[in-house]
């Protein structure tokens, strides 16, 4: 405190708060004084902080409850879930086994068949194109020095159509087809026709297909239910044709399209004078003529040639292959096919390689019909997601393990055809290896069917074919067909059939209604149990803060306990969702059938509340025996105990369940729009109020207080003042 003197006078500065002179002069107990003249309105804060609190762990308590039903619901009554009794496929659960690893089964419904045989006579494949190796330090081929030889002599110009056991074969190269000096397209085509037409296949037509003067060619067959003819020859004639190996039929309605045109000067009935190939190693190029007369001329010229570029630092090995060293990149491109390997073959690739380093200068290439165009920086990774992106119906990849390229029709199943051209392809695909997609051929229970897929339905159960169960075909290709429809083996063959068998899973389907069972008893338990719990929270208030300063923390912990207890009891809208739980499970189903049919009943005992209790046997029996009114009573009773647990709990915005409305849940819109709430609300602003008065009136009563003191002070500075004039 500090004091000052003043005309011999002593005086006090006052501090106007909960301090001051508190009774200095007087004597009296102020603090206690302003208190206890606070007490009937800090009782009235009490009460409503009481109050609160109260309402808050009834809330809690609420929410709780909230959180235990919308759990039950979502687990056994939520069609999301895979255990909800509402799902049919709940009670349908099978148990399956195949034989054999040919066929592995992927599901079987409740109505699936309880065995089946199935044979695979063959697999349903993607069209192919699979280029050759392409690095991994050596360019691998053939025997280099045949291929020469091939190369240098005259070359293979035949075209063939083949209709069952008959093939007609035709030489582009014959004089016949020339006009004047030079081989002329149209005079192949008419030719073609003729023959055919002689060899008995008149129905067979080459005609020519586009605008003005393009030569892309069409062949048909005419009518339906045609024949398949098989079209085929060297690859040269094909070419020239515009053509591919191919088998017109039934799927691609007899016809074919070339998508490139024609073109006769591709045809020499001389053999080439020499060959030129393009070796790039490291990014250096280098163009080689290869000449010779023989193969080992030819071949002597080809050592030559990589000797004078590269040193040994390229070679030509006795096992057909042509090398680098160690760390280097070889490639080769140009007229690579004298040597039997493709355009584009190289000894180091991988996905990060850019184009520029692949030797060749044109980074465009069809697709399809769909161009794809790329830059020299542009890497292989790029080329491969670019395409697969791309909706041209096909998969690009390449395997490091075999060094190839691989493009796939992205369906499996016959003519899905894949067509590349220009730079890129040309170098990489332009002799690749295609393989036609084939059609999933297989036979169940005597009946043959074709799928464009391996993954295949029938009967209830749904399968996958993986591999073949025997060789059913003849020399021609045609199915063996036992008397039964079975397929029938080749002979010196054996038959693997497999055999899927399906059985309804009992126990499982027991199972999960046993842990609905279960769980739908821990929930009323409970439930029952806030509901008839005694209510001690009306004698044990909340503790206030000076109620906790005089108690130990075990005291307080058993008192917050029964503060707590029977806050719910006897609650109405709690017992209301009960009643309508016991509705749903103890009333019959709209097919007229009842739990209890399938042994399912409350329990005898009435302090049970209404808790189930189960007879397995029985439960099993009427799964075995009953399953469709097993399934229409149970998905029936689920639908009305989702109602129930919705009508009470649900947290949806739209249609809040009693229960939300009442506390609301955390983090939702109930939280600020519930009864609660808005309760709380009204406390809170009644306690505001208090507080003020509260504070108001503190503040009053030590100003008083606090005059009263300076008063005394005063007067007993008089006092003393006159008495020491008067001598006293």
């Amino acid at each position: 405190m500090k004091v000052s003197a003043d005309n011999n006078s002593t005086s006090t500065n006052y501090a106007y708060s909960n301090a001051g002179l508190s009774g200095l002069a007087s004597g009296v107990d102020t603090e206690s004084m302003v208190k206890s003249m606070l007490s009937g309105i800090q009782n009235k804060i009490d009460s409503q902080n009481q109050k609160k609190t109260q309402l808050e762990m009834k809330q809690d308590a609420y929410r709780d409850v909230i959180s235990k039903i919308n759990s039950f619901q979502s687990k056994y009554l939520d069609i999301a879930s895979s255990n909800s009794l509402r799902l049919t496929s709940t009670y349908s659960k099978m148990t399956t086994e195949s034989s054999s690893s040919a066929v592995k089964i992927i599901s079987a419904s409740s109505g699936a068949a309880e065995e089946m045989d199935i044979q695979v006579a063959q697999l349903a494949t993607a069209t192919k194109m699979t280029t050759g190796r392409i690095g991994q330090g050596s360019i691998q081929t053939s025997d280099i020095e045949s291929n020469l030889a091939s190369y240098f002599s005259t070359p293979a110009q035949n075209i063939s159509f083949t209709v069952g056991d008959k093939t007609v074969e035709f030489n582009l190269v014959d004089e016949m087809n020339k006009v004047g000096d030079e081989y002329s397209v149209d005079k192949m085509v008419e030719n073609i026709n003729s023959k055919l037409a002689a060899e008995g296949l008149g129905d067979i037509k080459l005609e020519f297909d586009g605008e003005g003067d393009e030569k892309k060619i069409k062949i048909t067959e005419g009518g339906t239910e045609q024949p398949d003819v098989t079209i085929g020859g060297s690859s040269n004639a094909l070419a020239t044709l515009g053509l591919k190996a191919t088998t017109l039929n039934n799927d691609n309605g007899y016809a074919f399209t070339s998508t490139v045109e024609a073109d006769a000067s591709k045809l020499s009935a001389e053999p080439p004078a020499s060959a030129t190939i393009s070796v790039t190693l490291d990014g250096r190029s280098t163009d080689i003529t290869i000449t010779g007369s023989d193969k080992e001329s030819a071949m002597q010229s080809l050592k030559d040639g990589l000797k004078k570029a590269f040193g040994t630092n390229v070679t030509v090995g006795d096992d057909g292959s042509i090398s680098a060293r160690n760390g280097q990149t070889l490639s080769i491109s140009g007229d690579s096919q004298v040597l039997g390997i493709e355009s584009g073959a190289c000894t180091r690739l991988t996905t990060s390689t850019k184009l520029s380093s692949l030797g060749m200068s044109d980074y465009s290439f069809t697709v399809n019909g769909k161009e794809f165009s790329f830059t020299e920086d542009s890497t292989i990774a790029d080329v491969i997601k670019e395409v697969n992106a791309s909706d041209v119906g096909v998969k690009m990849s390449y395997n490091s393990l075999s060094d190839s390229f691989t493009l796939e029709s992205a369906q499996t199943g016959e003519g899905f055809d894949i067509s590349v051209s220009g730079g890129f392809a040309d170098k990489f695909f332009g002799s690749a290896a295609t393989t036609a997609g084939q059609n999933a051929i297989v036979n169940i229970d005597g009946v043959t069917v074709e799928r464009m897929s391996n993954n295949i339905s029938a009967n209830g159960i749904s399968f996958q074919a993986r591999a073949v169960t025997g060789d059913y075909f003849d020399d021609q290709g045609n199915l063996l067909t036992a008397a039964d429809g079975k397929l029938q083996a080749a002979a010196g063959t054996e038959d693997k059939a497999a055999t899927l068998t399906a059985t309804k899973n009992t126990d499982d389907i027991t199972k999960n209604i046993k842990e609905f069972v279960d769980e739908y008893n821990k929930l009323i338990e409970d439930l029952n149990k806030l509901t008839h719990e005694s209510k001690t929270y009306k004698d044990y208030k909340p503790l206030t803060d000076a109620q906790k300063d005089e108690m130990s923390e075990s005291e307080i912990k058993k008192w917050e306990e029964k503060s707590k207890t029977g806050l719910l009891s006897g609650d109405s809208d709690i017992s209301s969702f009960l009643n309508n739980m016991r509705k749903a499970l103890y009333s019959k189903a709209d097919n007229g059938l009842s739990l209890s049919m399938f042994g399912i009943d409350s329990s005898k005992d009435w302090k049970d509340y209404g808790k189930l209790e189960i007879d397995e046997d029985k439960l099993k029996a009427a799964i075995e025996e009953h399953g469709d009114d097993v399934i229409s009573t149970f998905t029936n009773v689920a639908t009305k105990l989702n109602t129930a647990c919705k009508n009470a709990a649900s947290t949806s915005l739209a249609s809040p369940g009693t229960l939300v409305k009442i506390a609301g849940v955390k983090g939702k819109v109930s939280e600020q729009t519930s009864e609660m709430k808005k309760q709380m609300d009204t406390i809170n602003e009644y306690i505001k109020r208090l507080q003020t008065k509260y504070d108001s009136n503190k503040s009053r009563y030590w100003k008083q207080f606090n005059s009263m003191e300076k008063a005394l002070a005063n007067m007993n500075s008089t006092s003393t003042y006159l008495g020491q004039m008067m001598g006293f």
